[in-house]
């Protein structure tokens, strides 16, 4: 049987910096020394205002592929996880394929939208696509731009937590039939939609100038509640991935992490029993890049040796919906 494997590994972060003060400036009420002591961030990355979704997509991808020493043509299809796109139809993976030059290539291209959780949903869906044999390499990408979009800088509850970023995995067929991803899981649970989201904007209630007036189309978070949705749902699947694999969390080498809070990370990882010298965090320098945020982290790792051929990794990631999973991986 044919195991997928990550193969290459590529971040991007925009080059403006926006530190707790900017913040505290913009968010009434937004202590900078609270946030770094509550959420474990300095600074974050905000993208240009003629930077697109698709173009941090893109350089990402580009940076996955030359860790991959493979060219874009060798890619059959394209996963992207995004929250606000480039347009909102049609996917902006499709203007990233048209970025890499392999528009004209006939491979797929197409979004899913798994927020935070999508490092984890794109990639077990490659994973998918590898082991069946219907494709050969997948680029999985999360991209997001928050800061010009659906994020309200005058909301101190959300306003510090976020970032831009985009983070590109390049999965194919495992060198060795050994190494790759062991297990996966994955799940959700839709009585949880209302606890953090974007509302404005569907079916429900359509985009109009009083909405837009009212600042009704930004996001909203119920931070207590998103909190203890992870603080119960990742220590379970860090324990139910091991268990699939038939190992203990003693065995683990290596933790990729989401990146949604430091403080919360932690509590996570030992509640799980797992030493905090297992993980690497970036939330002190990125914020919350939902679902490029575990892949930026993933590549930081790799490139850091951090993460060593045959260790034990388990990576996992929770986001709106809810969906949380994990993938345990032989690197």
């Amino acid at each position: 049987m044919v195991r997928a494997a990550i193969i290459g590994t590529g971040s991007y972060v925009p080059e403006k910096i926006v530190t707790n003060d900017d913040v505290a400036r913009l968010a009434e009420g937004c202590d900078p020394a609270w946030v770094v002591e509550k959420l474990g961030i300095d600074t974050r990355r905000v993208a240009a205002p003629d930077e697109q979704t698709s173009d941090m997509g893109a350089t990402a991808i580009r940076r996955a592929l030359e860790s991959a020493q493979l060219p874009a043509e060798a890619l059959d299809g394209i996963i992207c996880s995004v929250g606000v796109g480039d347009v909102p139809i049609p996917a902006t993976a499709c203007y990233i394929q048209e970025k890499l030059g392999i528009a004209s290539k006939k491979g797929f291209a197409f979004d899913v939208k798994m927020a935070c959780a999508g490092a984890i949903g794109g990639t077990m869906l490659a994973r998918g696509l590898i082991e069946s044999g219907i494709v050969k390499h997948v680029a999985v990408v999360g991209t997001h731009i928050m800061s010009r979009t659906i994020l309200d800088w005058t909301d101190r509850t959300v306003a510090p937590i976020f970032g831009d970023g985009a983070a590109a995995v390049i999965m194919g067929p495992s060198p060795d039939g050994q190494r790759g991803i062991l297990e996966s899981v994955l799940h959700s649970d839709g009585s949880l939609t209302g606890i953090v989201g974007q509302y404005i904007g569907g079916t429900k209630e359509w985009f109009t100038p009083e909405a837009v007036r009212d600042g009704k189309i930004k996001l909203e978070m119920n931070g207590r509640a998103v909190w203890d949705c992870a603080t119960r749902e990742l220590p379970a699947v860090i324990h139910e991935v091991l268990q699939k694999g038939g190992y203990r969390v003693e065995d683990l080498d290596f933790v990729v992490a989401h990146q949604a809070n430091k403080r919360l990370l932690f509590h996570v990882l030992e509640l799980s029993g797992i030493s905090l010298k297992k993980t690497h965090t970036n939330i002190e320098r990125y914020g919350n890049t939902v679902a490029a945020s575990a892949l930026i982290a993933l590549d930081e790792s790799a490139r850091q040796g951090l993460i060593k051929p045959g260790d034990l990794v388990l990576m996992m990631a929770i986001g709106a919906g809810m969906i949380w999973g994990a993938h345990l991986i032989r690197w």
